[in-house]
Parts: structure tokens; C-alpha cells; sequence
């Protein structure tokens, strides 16, 4: 715009009187015209914007609605996984308990009509070229002498007992064991435990052949 100020100023100053005046309502008329053109323009780009702003607005508003939702549906599912993990815990422990009960009375009804002898060696068994005493935890893929001893302080001592307890809880007793047995899975450790104590060594050997540290490859 000052260009064009310029250069008209310096255009009449070459002209007569009379045909600057003639020229100069078609100059201001040019002018005039340009600027509303340019005004048109940017209020054109203005209510764009605003447009873009306004659905950005409503997008931002949905989104925010829908992570409420899901935060509200991610904690009630949370709920129910929990109770649904009490409710596991119990139901096993019961499970156990009447195992145990029913293996007591067993032992109890043998003991009773057998008749004194003197105590037996503790029975041992040959598996995959090593020795192992009965209910030696660490015959399962997995398991160590550190962990055999863990579980053992928790109350687990037989493979019977290691075969009904669940992943879930051997996990537990892990963690509470320390970080070093983060990296132990003991996914499959209750169904090798079963293995065992049903004297299954053939099932034990090949599961153990499939599997890499205790977890499945």
C-alpha cells in the first residue's frame, strides 16, 4: 500500500491538474477494491479457523467422555478380577484342605490295619539320569534348590501339593520370595508335579523335553 501511495505521488506530480483529478477516483476506487478484497480473504480464513477450532473442540470433548468411560469400565472389571482371584484362592485352599483330609484319613485306615515293621529307606526314584528323593520338588522343570526350598517354607513339600496349587499362587509365593525369581515361570510346574506323583515319567520326560527352563518354548 505505501508502494502504490508512492508511486501515485510521483506519477502526478508529471500530470496536469485535471487529469490527475480525473485519474485519482479511479486509483482510490482500485485501492479501494483491493483492500476489500484482502478483508474478505482473511475473514474467510478467519471463520475457517474457527470452524476447525470448533470441531476440535467437540473431538477433544467426545474423547474425554469416552476415556472417562473406559476408566470407569476399567475399574469395575478390575473389581471383579480381583474378587474373581479371592474367589480362586478360596476355592483351592478348601480343595486342598479336603485332599489333605482325605489323604490323612487314608494313611490313618493303612496305619491302622498294617501291622508294626521297621521304618522304610525313603523312596527314591530314577528320572532322566538323576536320582531323586520321593517329592524332590526340584524333579520339575524349573525349580531349584532355592525355589525348592521356598516352596517348602510356604508349606508345599509333595508334588501332590505342588499339583494343586495354582500358577497364580506359586507366583505369589515368588514374589514374595524376593526379585530374583522374577524371571522364573511356573506356569506348567503344577501339571509336571501331577506327572510325578502319578509315576507318569514317560509324559514327565517328553512335556520336559518341550519345555525351556519350566516355561513352554
Amino acid at each position: 500500500m505505501l508502494f502504490s501511495y508512492i508511486i501515485l505521488a510521483t506519477f502526478m506530480e508529471d500530470l496536469p491538474v485535471g487529469l490527475a483529478l480525473c485519474i485519482i477516483p479511479f486509483i482510490l476506487g482500485w485501492l479501494a477494491a483491493y483492500v476489500y478484497y484482502k478483508v474478505t480473504a482473511l475473514r474467510e480464513d478467519n471463520a475457517s479457523l474457527t470452524a476447525k477450532v470448533n470441531d476440535q473442540t467437540n473431538e477433544i470433548t467426545q474423547l474425554r467422555m469416552r476415556i472417562s468411560a473406559l476408566e470407569s469400565d476399567l475399574e469395575t472389571r478390575n473389581k471383579s478380577l480381583h474378587k474373581a482371584k479371592d474367589d480362586l484362592i478360596m476355592c483351592e485352599t478348601e480343595r486342598n484342605a479336603l485332599r489333605e483330609q482325605v489323604g490323612s484319613d487314608k494313611g490313618a485306615a493303612k496305619a491302622a490295619g498294617a501291622k508294626a515293621a521297621a521304618p522304610a529307606a525313603p523312596k527314591t526314584v530314577t528320572f532322566s539320569g538323576a536320582k531323586y528323593k520321593w517329592d524332590d520338588l526340584q524333579i520339575v522343570e524349573g525349580i531349584g534348590p532355592k525355589i525348592a526350598e521356598l516352596f517348602n517354607n510356604a508349606g508345599i513339600t509333595t508334588w501332590a501339593q505342588l499339583a494343586v496349587t495354582s500358577p497364580y499362587q506359586l507366583r505369589e509365593i515368588l514374589d514374595a520370595g524376593g526379585p530374583q525369581y522374577n524371571v522364573a515361570v511356573p506356569d506348567t510346574w503344577p501339571h509336571q508335579a501331577d506327572l510325578a506323583d502319578q509315576e507318569k515319567w514317560d509324559e514327565l520326560k517328553k512335556l520336559q523335553d518341550e519345555l525351556d527352563g519350566g516355561r513352554a518354548e
